[in-house]
């Protein structure tokens, strides 16, 4: 399925365009930012949403320039803790770590699929 950007003012379509990957980054962070705090949502979660891939989810989330505003450390496999990227480089324990400081423990994992698209928790 193609995901398309509308662009409405004052109650006109001023453009429709098909989603590029910078349309999708933008909505990937926005999804990461509505995760709340003590929480956890899978990069599934997030792929079913926008109906696009896990991996690319991961992908984004890679490249996430701002950490502080944008909590990727929250975005977790279904399986596992998934990976976590610092400037580009791997620290695959500092994810756990975040998760403990900001919650004291490890956090309860939530559908953000199930809360956003069918409006349940």
């Amino acid at each position: 399925m193609t995901l398309y950007i509308i662009e409405i003012k004052d109650d006109t379509i001023l453009s429709i365009k098909k989603a590029g990957y910078e349309d999708l980054k933008e909505l990937v962070y926005t999804l990461v930012q509505l995760i709340p705090i003590c929480s956890t949502s899978t990069y599934g979660d997030i792929a079913k949403i926008l109906r696009t891939s896990p991996r690319l989810v991961g992908r984004i989330l890679r490249e996430n320039p701002n950490p502080i505003a944008i909590p990727c450390h929250r975005v977790v496999g279904s399986k596992s803790l998934g990976g976590y990227t610092i400037k580009g480089r791997r620290a695959p324990d500092t994810k756990q770590k975040l998760l403990i400081l900001e919650c004291g423990r490890m956090p309860t994992k939530i559908s953000l699929y199930r809360n956003l698209v069918l409006g349940s928790s």
